[in-house]
């Protein structure tokens, strides 16, 4: 049996296990759903049958004493409306008794028959005691209803109450039988499935161990081969063999082991033939070469062609390069001797660049001393323009005291015309007043002088204004054209500023840019001497390198080649 295990397909073998799995847990699902239900169906006699049978003799019970209170409530009662509500209560009573034998009746079983009927015959016989209690009480007959309430009812009532505990008793013995078959079952069910799952553990762990076996040695044993495989070690042997995948996969390793081992000799073979010089190596096992493997063999193939090629180019490259370095060797040498020349014509070219230099400097310092002076002069003459401004100003103030001035001379000469014209008019009045107004006409001559000598005087003083104002206008066109041409010599000035400014600065940019040239030619005079140097030491070289390709053809002849 385990040997047929051991042959089982992986899965299959799970599947056996999830079998047992499966089957155990239906056998325990099985038993726990018929423990349910049979206690179920327990639990339902005893909750519909049983308890409800003994609440309702329990009730019976209480119903028959409040009948018997109620009576004895109806016969004591001192007012009507006492008896009226005893009565009322008897009849409920009687009619909750009636509903609750009928109920029973309902719930009872074969075995019960004969206590509901023995209830039954009782309660009857007392309803018809009690209704004949009733009448008597109506009638007024208390004495008679009392004994019949002593007599008979209370044997009745006695005997009915002993069939209501005989009902109570019988339901509570039923009820206590039914709850200990439940615990009596549940006790066997449970040892039962408690069995059952012993079982089902045992044969499970017999077969897990037998399929973790079958799994974990064979695993284990690849997993070594695989870890000694990515250490290098090829040495390896797998024992594990079997028709599941494990021991395909056991093949399919050892398979793989074999094959490396092949390939990895194989190799050392091809390899070691090449390092002893020989490209014409082939592989032996090219059969082995498949899948991933074949890239290997044909890279291998191409670096023994590649190297192969490689020499034959080399062979064929010395002897071109042993002719070549006897020409190198002259043109280095010309090469050489051009280089010399070049550094005595540069340094005789670097001698001209500096006193070239020199010069444009000296006029770059020239060119700055001019704008300094040309900016000194330029703040001169814009303060000659400031002060002509100034003069132009004074000529515009005298003008405009000359116009004031000529407003008061005609002012005086309005007054002098008017006292000419007073002093007429005074000589008038003197004359008109005879020898009385010869004083006052002496007075009015003397007034009429002095009008005459002011508006001569005004006159004259108009016309030395005027030729003052014409001698100031032709005065301020002088200023205004002296100011305009000031104004011109300054912006030239300026210009001027301007001009010699850019001449200063060209003639620094010429300088930097020859000491640029300067620094270039340097470099080039140095680039020359050391091109010089270089010629020479490419000539040595030339001839070094002629005996080395005599040698390099030496050693390609020492391997074995394909044509």
């Amino acid at each position: 049996m385990v040997k047929k295990i051991h042959n089982l397909k992986i899965g299959l073998k799970l599947y056996i296990l999830v079998g047992i799995a499966l089957i155990g847990m239906l056998l325990i699902g099985g038993m726990s759903f018929m423990l349910m239900g049979s206690l179920n169906e327990k639990a339902s006699d005893i909750s519909t049958s049983w308890l409800p049978s003994v609440d309702t003799g329990r009730n019976m019970t209480a119903t028959i004493s409040n009948i018997r209170l109620n009576e004895l409530g109806y016969l004591t009662a001192l007012t009507d409306e006492v008896a009226e509500s005893s009565l009322q209560y008897l009849e409920q009573e009687k009619q909750e008794m009636s509903s609750l034998l009928s109920q029973y009746a309902e719930m009872i079983d074969e075995d019960e028959e004969d206590f509901y009927e023995n209830a039954m015959n009782l309660w009857t016989q007392y309803d018809e005691a009690d209704t004949r209690l009733m009448d008597l009480g109506k009638k007024g007959k208390t004495r008679e209803a009392r004994s019949i309430l002593e007599g008979e009812c209370t044997e009745l009532y006695n005997s009915l109450n002993s069939a209501l505990d005989e009902i109570v008793a019988y339901n509570l013995d039923g009820s206590d039988e039914e709850t200990a078959s439940s615990e009596s079952l549940y006790r066997n069910s449970m040892l039962l499935e408690g069995a059952i799952m012993l079982v089902i553990i045992i044969i499970g762990i017999f077969f897990s161990f037998i399929i973790i076996r079958a799994i974990r040695v064979p695993v284990a044993e690849i997993e070594n081969a695989a870890a000694r495989m990515a250490k290098g070690d090829l040495d390896i042997e797998i024992s594990y063999t079997s028709r599941d995948e494990l021991g395909m996969l056991s093949d399919q390793v050892r398979e793989l082991i074999r094959k490396l081992q092949t390939i990895i000799d194989d190799e050392n073979k091809f390899l070691a033939q090449m390092a002893s010089g020989d490209f014409t190596v082939n592989s032996v096992c090219e059969e082995e070469y498949t899948g991933g493997f074949q890239p290997l063999l044909l890279s291998f193939q191409a670096i023994a062609d590649k190297l192969n090629h490689t020499m034959l180019q080399i062979n064929q490259s010395s002897v071109q390069v042993a002719g070549s370095s006897e020409q190198v060797s002259s043109g280095a040498q010309a090469l050489s001797q051009g280089a010399a020349e070049q550094a005595s014509s540069v340094e005789e070219l670097v001698a001209s660049i500096n006193e070239i230099s020199d010069r444009v400097k000296q006029n770059a310092e020239y060119a700055q001393q001019a704008s300094q002076m040309a900016d000194s002069v330029g703040a001169e003459m814009n303060t000659s323009n400031q002060q002509m401004q100034e003069v132009i100003q004074a000529m515009n103030d005298i003008s405009s005291c000359s116009g004031e001035i000529g407003k008061i001379i005609k002012t005086i000469e309005d007054i002098a015309f008017q006292t000419n014209i007073l002093a007429l008019n005074a000589a008038v009045e003197a004359a008109r007043a005879g020898a009385a107004g010869k004083g006052f006409a002496v007075v009015a001559d003397e007034v009429r002088n002095l009008a005459g000598k002011s508006a001569e005087a005004s006159q004259n003083t108009a016309a030395l204004i005027e030729n003052t104002l014409k001698a100031v206008e032709h005065g301020t066109q002088i200023v205004d054209e002296t100011a305009k041409s000031l104004i011109e010599t300054v912006d030239g000035a300026k210009e001027v500023t301007n001009l010699v400014s850019q001449i200063s600065e060209a003639s620094n940019n010429q300088a930097e840019a020859i000491a640029q040239v300067t620094i270039g030619i340097d470099q080039i005079s140095n680039v020359v001497q050391t091109n010089s140097a270089t010629a020479q030491e490419s000539a040595a070289a030339s001839e070094e390198l002629s005996g080395q390709s005599q040698l390099m053809k030496e050693l390609v002849g020492r391997f074995r080649l394909r044509a």
